[in-house]
């Protein structure tokens, strides 16, 4: 895997507000192996969580990169922003991965996916999963 993309990701929360979050996205030469994306919690996002928003960012970050799916998603709290101080993974799956705007909302129509759900990793996991570091 190599990193393609390391990025600041502006988006919406569920409250029309704004929010942001670091993406980084990785692929391999492989084109049989799945795309990796971290998406990471900033201690400085003005709106919404990056999980109450999971769907919403990753519909947006897959059509924004034109990522083949399913891919990996991992939601990274780093140690800063979390109430234990010790940084967390989770993966996250969802239920399906096709790409769906939404009706307006907030005079908006927004980008979707389907609905989630989390499992705890660990730092080792997914270093392996990105051949490196994170």
């Amino acid at each position: 895997m190599y990193l393609t993309s390391d990025y600041i990701n502006p988006y919406r929360d569920a409250g029309g507000r704004p929010a942001h979050c670091r993406v980084r996205v990785y692929l391999s030469d492989d084109m049989h192996d799945a795309p990796v994306v971290i998406c990471s919690e900033l201690s400085n996002n003005p709106g919404g969580s990056i999980t109450n928003s999971a769907e919403a960012i990753a519909a947006g970050v897959i059509g924004a990169n034109e990522l083949s799916t399913p891919l990996v998603w991992i939601e990274h709290w780093p140690k800063e922003t979390t109430d234990v101080e010790e940084e967390t993974f989770e993966l996250v799956v969802f239920s399906s991965y096709k790409v769906e705007e939404r009706a307006p909302y907030l005079g908006e129509t927004r980008a979707w996916i389907g609905d989630a759900t989390w499992k705890p990793l660990d730092c080792a996991t997914v270093e392996v999963l990105v051949d490196g570091k994170v």
